[in-house]
């Protein structure tokens, strides 16, 4: 007769099971957490997104998604993470771009129809609310101090005392207005959409619109150098040149073809950054690629340290230093010096 003690073997394996577990906690050293609380207590992360960055006499500030705004006391050497209060624990504000003013304050802009402004020292920010229904897309700073968005529906609206009170300059096209940049206290250009280019001779007060680049294309970042020269970058790599104020536009020849998301100058060399960890520095009337191994994420944010440094920051946390003798390893065999 065979006899199953069920229970018996249930009890046996429980115990066996038991014993195994003891043993591997008595070989095995405690589980450490430290690389786990150290990576929470870095001040950057792989899931940030930065946008944009800014400069003022005593500090550096990148910000990126979810309110994440990182500053740097020493020029870059290192930085201190902040998160910029919102709505509720689950909402944070998105921030798109950061401009520093005429008397060295900051101010950032929120796709919430927001600014963010603080001190010089990226400090005491409070929020003040932009009058728009539209798409906020870009921010700056005028030589007189004014504040000026662009964004949906040709947005352009100016503020002449902190943001308080704004005034409508918006041409009602049917367009996205990407970058606005004040050249001097009169000059200003605005890009965009289809190939837009507006431009101001007041200071602001009035808008009028030159020979569009190319109606199919989307200028996504510009520079002007001054109030002839200037630069537009685009999808596909495209970047276009004009020379007499944006009446006429000529492609330049580029050695990539990601997306170009902002210029920089940095002691007297043009560069353009973008997707793929895309750096490229004009040569002649060419743009060739700075050798750098930043991996194939996103540059969006790009601002000079000084004569000799570029920052430049993007998607996953990214944050690179490249110093004088990183951007001269290629300015040299180009003769751009």
């Amino acid at each position: 007769m065979n006899i199953e003690f069920k229970g018996w073997n249930r009890n046996i394996n429980l115990i066996m099971l038991a014993g195994f577990f003891m043993l591997l906690t008595g070989c095995e050293a405690k589980l450490d957490l430290s690389g786990i609380v150290s990576a929470k207590e870095k001040p950057t992360a792989r899931y940030d997104q930065y946008q944009a960055a800014a400069k003022s006499s005593a500090a550096v500030i990148i910000i990126g998604n979810r309110g994440v705004m990182l500053t740097s006391r020493d020029n870059g050497a290192s930085w201190t993470r902040s998160i910029l209060p919102g709505s509720s624990s689950v909402s944070y504000p998105t921030l798109v771009d950061i401009e520093v003013c005429p008397d060295n304050h900051f101010v950032a802009l929120d796709a919430d129809r927001k600014l963010w402004i603080s001190d010089v020292n990226g400090e005491n920010w409070i929020s003040k609310a932009i009058p728009t229904e539209e798409d906020v897309l870009d921010l700056t700073c005028d030589p007189r101090g004014g504040l000026w968005v662009v964004g949906s529906f040709t947005l352009i609206m100016g503020s002449n005392d902190g943001g308080n009170n704004w005034v409508d300059k918006s041409i009602s096209e049917d367009a996205m207005l990407s970058r606005i940049q004040f050249i001097d206290a009169d000059n200003a250009v605005v890009t965009g959409e289809f190939g837009s280019v507006y431009t101001s001779r007041d200071g602001g007060e009035s808008w009028d619109g030159g020979n569009a680049i190319t109606s199919e294309f989307y200028a996504m970042a510009s520079h002007f150098a001054s109030q002839q020269k200037g630069w537009v970058g685009g999808l596909q790599g495209i970047i276009y040149q004009t020379d007499d104020g944006g009446q006429n536009w000529h492609r330049q020849q580029t050695a990539s073809n990601a997306p170009i998301y902002n210029f920089t100058v940095v002691n007297g060399h043009t560069y353009a950054i973008g997707e793929q960890g895309t750096i490229l520095v004009l040569s002649g009337e060419e743009w060739k690629p700075v050798k750098a191994k930043l991996g194939f994420g996103y540059l969006r944010a790009a601002v000079a340290l000084g004569a000799d440094t570029l920052l430049v920051a993007g998607g996953g946390g990214l944050i690179r230093l490249l110093h004088d003798q990183d951007l001269k390893e290629y300015a040299q065999i180009n003769n751009l010096e």
